[in-house]
Order: C-alpha cells, then sequence, then structure tokens
C-alpha cells in the first residue's frame, strides 16, 4: 500500500474511543441473546493470530490490528512479513492463519490448496455481503471461480493520471480534466512534446502492468475452459493501438534504457507532463519539495466505455487452510470490513470496498499530499466489470502480453505479428504449466 503516515496516535486513540462508545458497524457483529438459533456463537477465548502482509508495523497497527480489537478484543493479531515467501512457510508448517494478497493471485493460492472457502462462515456467523460494492465481490468470485468465495475484499486500489502543471503553464496549455477520453490525451501529448531550452519534455508515460492486467475494457487473457490464448483478436489489438500510439509522437518516443522509466521522468526530473499509475502517495512529498507542481484527474477512458477505470485489482485477505483458528480468523476479517475500519483505510488512501458514499468520500483526507488537490477525482470513475475469464495462467500470460507490447514500441513490429507472437508463448506457456 502506498498510504500516508501522518495521523498521529492520540488522533486514533480519540477515533477509537469514539466508535467504542458509539459500537461498531458492519462485518459480523456478536450474536445477541435474541440472535437467530443457527447463527453461531463467538468464542471470546483471547487468541493471537498471525497476518501475512506487505505494510510497516505502523500501518499494521493502524489499519487492521486496533480495528479488529475494537470489533473483537479476544483477538490479537501479529504480522509476519511478507519478505518471508509462501513455499518457506509451507515448509517450515508456518503458514499464517490470514494471508494478505491481490484479487489476481486467488489462483495461485487456490494451486497451493491454502484457501479456506468462506463461504460457510458468511452463512454461520450472518455476514451480510450486501454492505460490499457487488462489482469488487463479482471480481472476487470470478477470480475464486465455481461459485467460489475464497476471499474477502479489503480494500481498492485505484488507477489515476497524475500531470505536472508547471509543463501545461510553460506551453499555454489548459490542464486536463476529470472524464477525459484516450483521445483527447492524445491529442494533449502531442501539445505537450516539446524541445525546449535544451530540455526534452514528454507528453505522456503510463505503468503498463495495470493497463493490461486490470484492463478497462475487461479483456481476458486465457480462456479458461479451454486452456487457451485468447489475445489474437480485434479488441486487444485495439488496446495496444491505443497505448502505442503515444510511443509514436515525434519526441515521445522510448529506447530500452527510458521504457517504463515514466516515474522517475514525473517525480524527479520532472519533464513529463501526464503521467498514468497508481496511488503513489508516498514518494510524492519528496517530490513536492523538490519542486513537483502536480494534480490528479481521473483515468482517461475508452470511447466505448466513458468513465470506467481499471477492474478491481485491491488487496484481499483469506484463511489459509493450515489455520487452528478458522473461527476468529474470520471474525478478524469481517471486522476489517466494519465502517470504521473501511472509514481508516479511504482517508489513509486506498478506496473502500463498501458500498457507502459517505465512507468512499472520505478518500485521502489523512494524505496530506493530496490538500487543495483533486482529492475527489479518485473515486469518480466506476470500476470495469471483471474479465469473464480469471485463471492460474493469467500472470505469466500477463508478463508475456507485457513484454510484447514493449517490443512492438522499440521495435517496431506492426500490431498483427505481436498479437500472433503473444497467443503462441501463452499457449507455450499454459503447456508447460499443466504437464
Amino acid at each position: 500500500m502506498n498510504i500516508s503516515r501522518k495521523a498521529s496516535a492520540s488522533a486514533l486513540a480519540l477515533a477509537l474511543l469514539a466508535s467504542a462508545l458509539q459500537g461498531c458497524s458492519g462485518g459480523a457483529a456478536p450474536p445477541k441473546d435474541d440472535a437467530p438459533a443457527d447463527v453461531k456463537k463467538i468464542n471470546t477465548d483471547p487468541v493471537t493470530l498471525t497476518v501475512w502482509a506487505s505494510m510497516s508495523d505502523e500501518l499494521f497497527q493502524k489499519l487492521v490490528a486496533e480495528p479488529v480489537k475494537l470489533k473483537y478484543p479476544h483477538i490479537s493479531l501479529q504480522m509476519v512479513s511478507a519478505e518471508n515467501k509462501i513455499p518457506d512457510l509451507i515448509a517450515s508448517g508456518n503458514v499464517p492463519d490470514i494471508i494478505t494478497d491481490a484479487i489476481a493471485s486467488i489462483p495461485k493460492y487456490q494451486e497451493l490448496n491454502l484457501t479456506e472457502e468462506l463461504t460457510p462462515y458468511v452463512k454461520a456467523f450472518n455476514m451480510d455481503l450486501g454492505r460490499i460494492s457487488p462489482v469488487v465481490l463479482d471480481t472476487v468470485r470470478k477470480a475464486s471461480g465455481d461459485g467460489k468465495l475464497s476471499a474477502l475484499p479489503i480494500s481498492g486500489n485505484v488507477v489515476m493520471m497524475y500531470y505536472n502543471k508547471d509543463i501545461f503553464d510553460r506551453f499555454s496549455v489548459p490542464y486536463p480534466k476529470d472524464g477525459m477520453t484516450w483521445d483527447e490525451v492524445y491529442d494533449l501529448a502531442r501539445k505537450l512534446t516539446k524541445s525546449e531550452g535544451g530540455v526534452q519534455y514528454r507528453g505522456f508515460d503510463f505503468q503498463d502492468s495495470f493497463q493490461f492486467t486490470a484492463n478497462q475494457l475487461s479483456l481476458s487473457v486465457v480462456d479458461g475452459a479451454a486452456k487457451k490464448a485468447i489475445v489474437n483478436n480485434e479488441k486487444w489489438k485495439r488496446m495496444f493501438e491505443n497505448y502505442a500510439r503515444f510511443f509514436a509522437i515525434p519526441g515521445n518516443e522510448v529506447n530500452d534504457k527510458t521504457y517504463g522509466q515514466g516515474q522517475n521522468q514525473f517525480l524527479k526530473d520532472k519533464t513529463l507532463a501526464m503521467y498514468v499509475t497508481s496511488s503513489i502517495f508516498s514518494k510524492l512529498p519528496e517530490a513536492v519539495k523538490g519542486g513537483l507542481n502536480f494534480d490528479v484527474v481521473t483515468l482517461p477512458s475508452f470511447a466505448e466505455a466513458p468513465g470506467v477505470t481499471t477492474q478491481v485489482d485491491g488487496g484481499i485477505r483469506f484463511i489459509s487452510t493450515t489455520s487452528r483458528n478458522k473461527d476468529q480468523a474470520f471474525l478478524a476479517l469481517s471486522a476489517m470490513l466494519s465502517d470504521e475500519a473501511q472509514k481508516q483505510i479511504a482517508r489513509n488512501g486506498n478506496t473502500s470496498v463498501l458500498t457507502d458514499a459517505k465512507i468512499m468520500e472520505e478518500f485521502g483526507k489523512d494524505a496530506d499530499v493530496l490538500k487543495d488537490r483533486n482529492r475527489l477525482g479518485f473515486i469518480r470513475n466506476k470500476p470495469a466489470p471483471p474479465s469473464p475469464s480469471i485463471t492460474r495462467f493469467d500472470s505469466s500470460a500477463y508478463s508475456i502480453v507485457r513484454s510484447k507490447f514493449k517490443k512492438m514500441v522499440l521495435t517496431g513490429t506492426d500490431v498483427n505479428t505481436i498479437l500472433r507472437e503473444t497467443d503462441e508463448l501463452v499457449n507455450q506457456a499454459i503447456a508447460d504449466a499443466s504437464k
């Protein structure tokens, strides 16, 4: 997560105290005396659960451990750093009770037989899944396959277009706005790609991982039923050509050394006018101190899908099949979906997965670097529906897609050849993985 760490401990303590006095909302609440007989009784014996995650201990305490402790005082959480690789933890017999990763990783963990099916727990503890955004929940179910629910979504990731206001001012070009199309941004990029005073300014670049793996047109890369690549078609051609044209603008070209270096050019060199990426809040404060004058707008959209950003590719947490405290682990997950916990997540720069618009509007309030900037632009686009097919082969397939797009940009190879080569390599990777 790229999340601001400015919130003080005292403010948090006051917030937690207030929540405790008012009562927590959401998630799986402890059954009352008159609760339905089929709602499972909660065991309140003290328990410590381990959580595999990649974040600082400070953020873990603030965004994970403390909200769970507030709702279920008998549950303590201990972080296991993601520096401990999952295969090593399996080999040592020390797999954590709860594992944190991205939605797209679900098939990988299913292959390892680590994902506990959560539907029985949802029913046993009477959890209200209706509070979760339908597109988010549907994406998790698609990744789980066969109607399963292998994980619960906890936070969302949002891709935006960051822009350097000084470059726009230098060339007297109006700032971009929320709701623009890729065609409109292409026109801006042409106007902003100029050389002045011995400095080459580039109009546009993007972090290709999000634009392909969570693409806005909801295109699948592998047909799960046929176990076959499905990239060599007109829709993928449309996507490749859309992004490749930016690198064909004279002065906006890249080479083998500069491809993928857009972030440095935007944050440090300050020679890139527009940059599309996920949240980079942890790196922005230093860049601002170095003179970066930036703002953000929504991710440009395709004309056939207006106002649509990338697919949901946020954080999920699941219960490992090896856990000895699965009921308590599920309660911990439910607490991470309480209104209070989700509000903390939103305020610190990740989108909430709940349908509550008021919680969504809390986005970025604790991120100082977003003060007086287009903070609510992060929640204005709607996420693309999940791809029809999400498979265990996707990770390798998307890696091939990205490498082939890079080849197209650097060598000028025609798109039809690139797509045909992509399909061939993906099919080979599927065959290798299926042996």
